[in-house]
């Protein structure tokens, strides 16, 4: 749920809300029977404390003669969806009312930043599962090929939208990089997710790879273990303005290290 900036006190009928709290960015909160409510919920409409109950127009309005409009029209007024709280704070939906104006005013702006980070959470980013070649024992001095399985939640571009009910905010999140722990204190850094190794491919250059300058003897279960790190980049921008809400880089890293023992060339006398 999207609590937005405060707008009008919710006032459905002749009840009255009241509220506390509140302020730019903050949660505008109604009382009612002792308890907290957020002023505005943007399934629910507007609360008013002289009742406990939310009121929101319906959408789509109910066809003319419905016995919810009260014997009125849409000329006059709406009708609106009715929520009540109940004494335990349980939510109970009661019969449509008819409002010749809309109870609490309008909806309250949307609020960019909130429904950016609504985008942003439609996207999935997931762990990567990393590969090598060769797959038990490389050689010191020899390159290893290093990728990861490519999926649309592991690589590119992956973009999610939410609207408002004034603007959407589009959240792109963009693979900028990927870097290798090699577990022997270095590492390598790549554009994107790597190339699997085929047979026939020239060993000595893959697209993402690392070579080993000492062996893995010493070490864990004599072997080193690999974990690969990508960086997203995410942008989320407003639909009306075509402004910036916010940028973040944040880093998702493969959950299971990949094995690999690396071994010293024996050179024959």
């Amino acid at each position: 749920m999207i609590v937005t900036e405060p707008g009008a006190t919710p006032d459905p009928g002749s009840g009255g809300g009241g509220s506390s709290g509140g302020g730019d960015g903050g949660v505008q909160m109604c009382s009612w029977n002792g308890q907290q409510w957020p002023c505005w919920d943007d399934d629910l409409g507007w609360f008013s404390s002289a009742d406990g109950c939310y009121y929101k127009a319906s959408d789509p309005q109910p066809p003319a003669g419905d016995p919810s409009w009260g014997g009125h029209d849409a000329s006059q007024g709406a009708v609106y969806e009715v929520n009540c709280r109940g004494v335990g704070g349980q939510l109970s939906p009661k019969p449509p009312m008819f409002f010749a104006r809309p109870p609490g005013g309008p909806p309250p702006p949307d609020r960019p930043y909130d429904l950016g980070m609504k985008a942003l959470a439609k996207i999935h980013f997931d762990t990567p599962d990393v590969h090598a070649a060769p797959g038990t024992t490389a050689v010191v001095g020899a390159p290893v090929w290093l990728w990861y399985t490519a999926t649309g939640t592991t690589s590119g571009t992956q973009t999610a939208v939410a609207k408002g009910r004034t603007l959407s905010v589009t959240a792109t999140a963009t693979l900028t990089k990927v870097h290798w722990d090699t577990g022997d204190g270095s590492g390598a850094d790549c554009t994107g997710p790597g190339t699997a190794y085929t047979p026939g491919a020239r060993a000595d250059r893959p697209p993402c790879g690392y070579t080993y300058r000492t062996a893995s003897a010493g070490q864990r279960d004599q072997q080193y273990y690999l974990t690969a790190t990508l960086t997203w980049h995410v942008e989320a921008v407003r639909s009306d303005t075509g402004a910036r809400v916010f940028t973040v880089d944040f880093p998702v890293t493969s959950d299971r290290p990949l094995p690999l023992k690396v071994a010293e060339v024996q050179a024959l006398n």
